[in-house]
């Protein structure tokens, strides 16, 4: 659970590069739009590459608050097979924590919706990992680059991060940042992106249960 929840946060973290320099970047990473997203080939600890698509697919109101619908589509993964999650979170990447549901949906099996105290231990998950304030960390500019992937040719600011081992091409042009980043164990280049974003799962989520 815990590796999902970090692969649907990674192209807002990699826009944190984008203020790297500044000491509130963590306040400045901003979900895109309603309907915008972006496609990579992924390919993770060597294994055969699949397609990852992140998109906001759908937007509403609780108590005044303003919040997202961040899906992650996972297609062609031989050791997971298809998945889909969608978080439904508040516009800037500090408030994360403030999950207020998670539908999780894996193959054909039906759609489930996260409740309950399940749902509460990954808020406390999200609030107590360093992860995204990490990256806000020890990333270094390495400069501005124009780099080719195949979705097309893009100019980008180069971003180093010695911590994670891990080198970030981002472009504030593109929802979600990323052109393309690679590390040790992972490789992600954007083949896509657009607007016109829709949910993936078209079912009543049940519920998983826990209160």
């Amino acid at each position: 659970m815990k590796a999902r929840l970090v692969l649907l946060a990674l192209p807002l973290v990699s826009a944190s590069a984008l203020s790297a320099q500044s000491s509130s970047c963590i306040d400045q990473i901003r979900v895109p739009a309603v309907g915008q997203w972006a496609e990579y080939q992924a390919v993770f600890k060597q294994q055969e590459p699949y397609t990852m698509r992140y998109a906001v697919v759908g937007g509403e109101s609780r108590g005044g608050k303003a919040l997202k619908w961040v899906e992650l589509r996972m297609t062609g993964n031989k050791k997971d097979g298809d998945m889909v999650t969608q978080m439904l979170v508040p516009g800037s990447a500090a408030e994360l924590g403030d999950i207020q549901e998670v539908v999780m949906k894996h193959g054909d099996k039906p759609a489930m919706k996260i409740d309950g105290r399940m749902l509460m231990m990954m808020r406390e998950q999200m609030k107590k990992q360093s992860f995204l304030t990490d990256l806000c960390k020890d990333v270094t500019l390495v400069g501005g680059e124009t780099v080719e992937v195949p979705a097309g040719k893009f100019k980008t600011q180069h971003f180093r991060s010695a911590k994670y081992g891990s080198d970030s091409w981002v472009s504030s042009k593109v929802p979600f940042s990323m052109i393309k980043t690679v590390g040790t164990d992972h490789e992600l280049t954007l083949v896509g992106h657009g607007d016109g974003a829709e949910s993936s799962i078209t079912e009543e989520p049940k519920s998983m249960g826990g209160h």
